[in-house]
């Protein structure tokens, strides 16, 4: 299926490894030319080859999205580097570990501006650019611990279930303007983060990281952990023409470990 996407100019924040690598790479194997961003520049340039070996375009901002100035420079730089932007993916994100009483101030702070508020802020830089798209799309990557209880994910679990509400409250604000705003929901995904969370959520439950993993990949129906890839692809299907009729929705992409109705 041609999803549209090709000539397309998308901006992917958190995008040089995991999920958020994984969604770039799937926009750029549908021709969509893609802004990627990260702190790091080692890293950030290897993802940017990567995806233009896919005879796309491809730039990468180095910038620390946890301020507003961070997310302006990044859109910024993206629609000057591509000549406009059609497609936002807000897809920053982490964990701090710990209990209501144990997590400092200066920890939350951090923390809310990286995985929360960096995507009201890319958010508001981009509205103005993709107002001049024929086919504007907002896309923002949560999780499932804002839907669903994960004993040991508490920071996780209010950012997530804020940028849940933010999708709802973007898709009507921006639908007279023909933008789209839909949230996906990846369920446990195998990316390198995983690891140090995984040490994290076990201390708290008092096992082993190994034991946390298992768990988890019981609990859902098809009994095994997601691919990247399989994110990707769902991301670059409710970024596309294909889906114009579908805003303010959360999209689940779990392997059935949320059960309720």
């Amino acid at each position: 299926m041609d999803l549209g996407l090709k000539g397309k100019n998308a901006a992917v924040t958190g995008s040089s490894q995991g999920i958020g690598y994984a969604i770039a790479m799937a926009l750029a194997e549908e021709g969509c030319n893609v802004a990627l961003s990260a702190r790091g520049k080692q890293r950030l340039e290897q993802a940017v080859a990567a995806i233009a070996a896919r005879n796309v375009k491809s730039i990468g901002v180095v910038c620390d999205l946890s301020s507003s100035a961070g997310c302006k420079k990044f859109v910024d730089e993206a629609a000057a580097g591509l000549g406009g932007i059609d497609i936002l993916v807000n897809n920053v994100g982490g964990m701090v570990p710990g209990t209501v009483d144990s997590i400092s101030e200066e920890q939350w702070s951090q923390f809310l501006n990286t995985s929360l508020l960096s995507y009201v802020w890319a958010t508001r830089y981009a509205i103005p650019h993709l107002k001049k798209s024929k086919a504007g799309r907002i896309l923002n990557v949560s999780g499932i611990s804002g839907t669903q209880l994960l004993p040991g994910a508490l920071t996780t679990t209010l950012a997530n279930a804020g940028i849940i509400g933010l999708s709802k409250q973007m898709a009507a604000a921006l639908a007279a303007d023909g933008i789209t705003v839909n949230n996906i929901c990846p369920g446990l995904t195998n990316t390198e983060s995983w690891g140090p969370r995984a040490e994290a959520m076990a201390k708290v439950r008092n096992t082993t990281a190994d034991e946390v993993r298992k768990g988890i990949a019981a609990q859902t129906m098809l009994g095994r952990w997601a691919e990247p890839r399989e994110i990707g692809a769902v991301a670059a299907f409710l970024v596309s023409e294909r889906n114009a009729y579908m805003t303010g929705t959360t999209v689940e992409v779990c392997g059935g470990l949320t059960k309720y109705i």
